[in-house]
């Protein structure tokens, strides 16, 4: 905790809740990123802005919405007004279309419009502050391989002045994959019922086995 803010890793809870539309995979609509890492032999294999979905299972549209194609931020534009509107700026979008519909009570249901989101706010992650344990970290693309470690136990502090103050943020470099917030965000997501999200405390404990905060009665 900085300057008595509280932050938080968030994502979509779609592991924890029922009903909700799932992405299963991703056809994409713009250049594909492949990299592999000579070191570590990671490989990169995204697109490089606008993708469509298929919509396998569920029942309703969330405004966050679970995608199998990891690590994708997918959620719809009323979420982009909300924060825009809030004065929240810290990311840039990219259009995602809903390409097939399988589930069987989704076929006639217009899907919202969504957009994959991209952090532009930034902090750097302090690894023995964490208390995250490192089994090596590539010295070329800087993938973190950590040791197993036990859920609760699971936390992330930023080094001090490392934060640039984005509602959103990245740490771009070792955890490019996990989303950040101030308390903000969770706010809009409460006042405007922005269904979901996942909130959890970003200095722990997290733990992947609850459904996180209830941010949707907190008004």
């Amino acid at each position: 905790m900085m300057s008595g803010l509280t932050f938080y890793t968030f994502t979509d809870n779609s592991a924890h809740t029922r009903g909700y539309a799932w992405a299963a995979s991703i056809v994409p609509r713009s250049p594909m990123v492949h990299r592999v890492c000579t070191t570590c032999g990671a490989i990169e294999h995204d697109p490089s802005g606008a993708f469509d979905v298929i919509i396998e299972s569920g029942s309703t549209y969330s405004d966050v919405l679970g995608c199998g194609a990891y690590p994708f931020l997918i959620v719809a534009e009323r979420v982009v007004a909300a924060w825009r509107a809030a004065g929240v700026t810290s990311f840039h979008t990219f259009p995602v279309g809903v390409a097939a519909v399988t589930a069987r009570r989704l076929r006639n249901v217009a899907p919202p419009g969504y957009v994959r989101i991209e952090i532009d706010g930034s902090c750097q992650i302090d690894l023995l502050a964490s208390g995250i344990a490192i089994a090596r970290i590539c010295p070329e693309c800087h993938r973190v391989i950590e040791r197993p470690v036990l859920s609760h136990q699971r936390r992330f502090i930023m080094k001090p002045g490392s934060w640039d103050g984005s509602p959103l943020f990245r740490d771009a470099l070792l955890y490019p994959h996990v989303s950040f917030c101030t308390r903000l965000i969770l706010e809009i997501a409460c006042d405007h019922q922005l269904t979901n999200f996942r909130f959890e405390p970003m200095e722990g404990p997290l733990d992947s086995t609850s459904k996180g905060i209830d941010y949707l009665r907190m008004s």
